[in-house]
C-alpha cells in the first residue's frame, strides 16, 4: 500500500497575489504574506456530501457564519466549517460556505457574504501544494509508477525503484493562476507532447499544467485543454484527449529513500541469488537496491524493503531473508550511525554480521569487522531540503546557504565512501560545494563531507564530518553545525 500524501496547500488570492495566513495570536486570518511557509499551510479533509474541511497548521478549522464572518478559530469541525470547492476554468478555486457565500478578501477585510463571485478575482484562490516536491507518480489505470526510460516519462514500473522513478513536482509561481511542471530525475521538464526538454529557469508554456483534484488523485491539463495521459504500450506521458478517464488520473506519493549497501569486504548486499540476503555481488541492479522505511511509530527503527516487495526479516536461527510481505517486530532493525559506516542490530538484539558465504546473520556482539556496512543513498541525485522555517537555499547570489526560503535550491548530491558532498553550478558556471565557516554553511570551491542519519519518516539529520555536530536551522535563516542530537531544528525533510 502506498502512503498517499494528504493534501497540504497554500491558498494564494488571485487578485492580490498574497497567501491566506493564520497568525498564532487569536488564530487571526489575513491575506498579507507573499510566500508560502508554515503559517500559510492548510490541510484539506473530506467532509460530508463532497464538501471539505480546511484545517490550519495550528489544528484549527476555517468556517463562515451566516452573517458573512469568515473565521479560523474553531477547534472542532462544525457544520459551518464545511466548504465546497468550485474549480474555475482558469484553474483557480472558489470556496463556497455552507450558507452559499464565497470567501473573498477586500483590502484587509476577509468575508464570506457574497452570492456571486466578485469580478475582480478577489474570491478566487490559486492552489499551491505545500508538500515536499520530490515524489513518485502512479497512474490509476495502468497501476504503474512513472519512470524515466530512454528520454521519455513512462508509466511502467511496478514499484518505484531507483532514481529514475523520482520526479520533481514544481509549482510555477510566475503564472498568475498557478501552474505545475513535472521534472524528470535528469532535470528535464515534461512537455505536453511527451518530449522532455532541458532544465531552464523559464520553461516554455508547453511545460505548464493545470492541476485538478479528484478525491485522492490528480489530473494535469495542458494549455490547449487536453489532459496528461499514458499512451501506447510503454505508457508514455503526454496529453491526448480533453476528457478525464482513469487513464488521466494520477496519484502522488512520497518518494521513500533507497540505498545500496556494501559490506566490509566491498561486496554489494543483494537478493539476486536467493531470498536470503547476501553480500555477494560486484555490480548493482534493482536486486541490490533497498528501500529504507523508518518505523511510523517513532522508535527510530528501520525496515528494509527489497525489489521483490518483501521486507528483510530475522528468522529463527538469525538468518536475514527478504520473505516478509508486511512489517512486524522481526522486520525492524536498529541502525547505529557511525559516520561513514553503520551497524545493524536485528530484532533478536544481535548485530548483523556476514558469514563466509556472504549470508547476513544476526548473531554478533558488534565487535566483528563484518558488522560494519556502508549505506549510500541512490534516489536523490538532486536534493531539495526543507526544515522548520522553510526550504534550504542559497541567499541571493552570496556564498551563504539559508534555511528560510519559500522554495529550495536543488543541490547535486555525490556520495563519498559513506559520506556526501552537496553542490550546485553557480552563475559563473563553477561548481560550488557546501562547506562550513564560522557563520555556518557556505558555498566554496572545496567540499566538506556530511553524513546523513535517517531517523524519521522522510526526515534526516545532517552531521558535519569535521566538527561531529548536526546542522541546525534558525528562524532568521542561519544554518550552523551546533546541534548535538535530533530535534525540530536539526531534522531536514528531503
Amino acid at each position: 500500500s502506498m502512503e498517499l500524501l494528504e493534501w497540504s496547500l497554500g491558498l494564494r488570492n488571485r487578485a492580490s497575489g498574497k497567501y491566506l495566513t493564520q497568525e498564532t495570536f487569536g488564530f487571526a486570518l489575513n491575506v498579507t504574506a507573499s510566500t508560502l511557509k508554515k503559517k500559510q499551510t492548510f490541510f484539506l479533509l473530506p467532509a460530508q456530501e463532497g464538501g471539505v474541511f480546511i484545517k490550519s497548521n495550528l489544528g484549527r478549522y476555517l468556517y463562515a457564519q451566516a452573517d458573512g464572518k469568515w473565521l479560523g478559530d474553531a477547534d472542532q469541525p462544525t457544520a459551518d466549517a464545511v466548504w465546497s470547492i468550485e474549480p474555475q476554468p482558469s484553474g483557480t478555486w472558489a470556496l463556497k460556505s455552507r450558507h452559499g457565500h464565497y470567501a473573498n478578501v477586500q483590502g484587509e477585510t476577509l468575508s464570506a457574504f457574497t452570492k456571486e463571485l466578485p469580478k475582480d478575482h478577489s474570491g478566487e484562490w490559486v492552489v499551491h501544494l505545500a508538500m515536499h516536491p520530490q515524489v513518485n507518480l502512479y497512474n490509476v489505470m495502468r497501476k504503474r509508477y512513472v519512470s524515466l526510460q530512454n528520454d521519455a516519462l513512462c508509466a511502467v514500473e511496478d514499484i518505484p525503484w531507483g532514481d529514475d522513478a523520482l520526479l520533481n513536482f514544481i509549482f510555477f509561481d510566475q503564472h498568475a493562476d498557478g501552474r505545475y511542471g513535472l521534472q524528470a530525475s535528469s532535470g528535464q521538464y515534461l512537455t505536453a507532447s511527451g518530449k522532455l526538454i532541458a532544465n531552464t529557469p523559464n520553461p516554455p508554456k508547453e511545460c505548464f499544467f493545470l492541476l485538478g483534484f479528484h478525491d485522492n488523485a490528480i489530473s494535469l491539463r495542458d494549455e490547449q485543454g487536453n489532459y496528461l495521459s499514458c499512451v501506447g504500450a510503454n505508457g508514455v506521458l503526454k496529453t491526448s484527449k480533453n476528457k478525464i478517464t482513469k487513464d488521466e488520473l494520477f496519484q502522488l506519493s512520497d518518494s521513500e529513500p533507497q540505498f545500496v549497501i556494501v559490506d566490509s569486504k566491498g561486496k554489494q548486499v543483494s537478493i539476486r541469488s536467493s531470498v536470503e540476503i547476501k553480500a555477494d555481488q560486484a555490480t548493482v541492479e534493482d536486486t541490490e537496491r533497498f528501500q529504507l522505511e523508518v518505523d511510523p511509530a517513532g522508535s527510530g527503527k528501520i525496515a528494509f524493503k527489497s525489489n521483490n516487495k518483501q521486507y528483510w526479516s530475522v528468522t529463527g536461527d538469525g538468518t536475514v531473508s527478504a520473505v516478509a510481505p508486511a512489517k512486524n517486530a522481526t522486520e525492524y532493525f536498529t541502525v547505529q550511525w557511525n559516520g561513514t559506516r553503520v551497524k545493524f542490530v536485528g530484532s533478536n538484539g544481535k548485530y548483523i554480521t556476514v558469514k563466509p558465504n556472504g549470508g547476513l546473520i544476526a548473531n554478533g556482539n558488534g565487535s566483528d569487522a563484518t558488522s560494519l556496512f556502508t549505506l549510500t543513498l541512490i534516489n536523490r541525485p538532486e536534493l531539495i531540503l526543507r526544515g522548520q522555517f522553510g526550504f534550504v537555499g542559497r541567499k541571493g547570489k552570496s556564498p551563504r546557504v539559508e534555511v528560510n526560503k519559500s522554495s529550495g535550491t536543488s543541490f547535486t548530491l555525490k556520495s563519498v565512501d559513506g559520506g556526501y558532498t552537496l553542490s550546485f553550478i553557480d552563475e559563473d558556471n563553477k561548481e560550488v560545494f557546501w562547506n562550513v565557516d564560522r557563520d555556518g554553511v557556505c558555498l566554496t570551491a572545496q567540499p566538506a563531507i556530511f553524513f546523513f542519519e535517517f531517523v524519521e519518516r522522510s526526515k534526516f539529520l545532517i552531521k558535519h564530518s569535521d566538527s561531529g555536530k548536526y546542522l541546525e536551522g534558525e528562524q532568521a535563516g542561519g544554518f550552523r553545525p551546533t546541534g548535538s542530537g535530533s530535534n525540530i531544528n536539526t531534522l531536514w525533510e528531503y
